[in-house]
């Protein structure tokens, strides 16, 4: 599903649908990474609150400041990036996916309002990309 139908459906519902033909990296050993760019887009209710969120990593391509890196969303409304150094390690790997995955969002830590992002350790991302082109060849794309 586009970002941009996402945001509409988010605007208008309030929700959006289910990203069940995304890869699902959830379930991968990760460690969580602050998202930069926040400061604006995410409301009280998404900084919030212990409960694991549902995150879409997708490769950033809306401006030229953005292109190369990886936007995060969450029901369809952008709530960050990623630093370009984890940025740069990632993104060919999400590339090889499709261009966008499911990861768990953290929200922010205790007293803080930066977003936080459980980000797939690369070994286990890279053998799960690897993985995943050796049983569906076709659903993967290459860079």
């Amino acid at each position: 599903m586009p970002t941009w139908w996402e945001e509409l459906l988010h605007i208008t519902t309030g929700r959006v649908g289910r990203h069940a033909d995304l890869p699902d990296l959830r379930h991968l050993p990760s460690q969580p990474v602050a998202l930069e760019r926040t400061h604006y887009i995410v409301n009280d209710r998404e900084r919030h609150g212990d409960e694991r969120r549902t995150y879409v990593l997708r490769r950033a391509k809306h401006s030229r400041r953005d292109r190369g890196g990886i936007s995060v969303t969450s029901n369809g409304r952008g709530v960050g990036y990623l630093p370009a150094a984890a940025a740069r390690e990632v993104g060919p790997l999400i590339d090889r996916l499709g261009g966008a995955a499911v990861v768990n969002g953290a929200g922010a830590k205790d007293g803080g309002i930066r977003l936080w992002v459980d980000l797939p350790e690369i070994d286990s991302l890279r053998q799960f990309v690897e993985s995943v082109e050796r049983t569906h060849p076709a659903a993967s794309t290459t860079s």
